[in-house]
């Protein structure tokens, strides 16, 4: 059995290699992928406050990994698929937006630092993902709903994004205690204060 989907296997991913090359690569879809996540991810890199680099940074990695984790997920149960893709053989560089969401979350994380305001533009930005930008994926030919509909991708997006931003607290205050904690220069403070 285990062959027999071996064999299958190999043979869907070297249907989906002649297909990317002949179909995807250098095509007008391909090149809208490829502009799209450099624009958001240029926009990351201007916008982002040089003085969080590393939160805003862990915020941008920890949604990439979900987003995308999330994403193989929906295309192994056949929730939706893309016929077209920046790069074939890697699965995480297969959605239409695979650094546009995280470079857009990210910059939003960093923006709306209360939970209030975050949930707010959170909702505006997952109401225009799902609602505007995939259905002028879906439009292009790139992001195929095979069973899913544009609200999954709305709720979907707007627990992602809480995930995220909870994680990236959670990670990035843990970083702070434990900096104004430990540090050489704290522990000096500490004993002062002690003294006292």
């Amino acid at each position: 059995m285990f062959t027999e989907i071996d064999n299958l296997t190999n043979k869907l991913h070297q249907m989906e290699m002649t297909w990317w090359l002949n179909h995807t690569l250098f095509t007008f879809n391909w090149w809208f992928i490829l502009l799209v996540n450099l624009f958001f991810f240029i926009a990351f890199l201007i916008f982002m406050d040089r003085g969080s680099v590393l939160r805003i940074t862990l915020a941008l990695l920890f949604c990439f990994i979900i987003v995308g984790t999330v994403d193989q997920i929906g295309q192994f149960i056949s929730l939706w698929s893309y016929p077209h893709e920046f790069f074939v053989f890697t699965e995480n560089f297969n959605a239409v937006d695979f650094l546009a969401v995280p470079s857009i979350f990210a910059l939003m994380y960093q923006m709306f630092t209360t939970w209030r305001m975050f949930l707010v533009a959170n909702l505006f930005i997952c109401l225009i993902n799902a609602y505007i930008a995939e259905p002028i994926f879906v439009a292009l030919g790139i992001y195929k709903l095979d069973h899913w509909s544009y609200f999954g991708s709305l709720v979907t997006l707007f627990f992602i994004a809480i995930v995220v931003k909870a994680l990236t607290d959670l990670v990035a205050n843990s970083r702070d205690n434990y900096t104004r904690e430990y540090s050489p220069t704290q522990k000096v403070w500490n004993r002062k204060q002690k003294a006292r």
